[in-house]
């Protein structure tokens, strides 16, 4: 249950994340550019604090 929760917070941190990310600097970008920036926000946060999460959580 430990690994699913973790899952989930890494999930919401990271949309949150990316969606506040975008709105912040792309306010003159077409939807299209927006969408495939959160894309790249939204994975490279999740790849990060994957990253974080199996280094503290040994």
């Amino acid at each position: 249950m430990d690994i699913a929760l973790t899952g989930v917070v890494i999930v919401l941190i990271a949309t949150l994340g990316g969606s506040l990310i975008v709105r912040r600097n792309s306010s003159q970008q077409p939807i299209q550019v927006k969408a495939v920036l959160f894309g790249l926000y939204f994975w490279g946060l999740v790849f990060l604090q994957l990253v974080i999460a199996g280094l503290l959580l040994r």
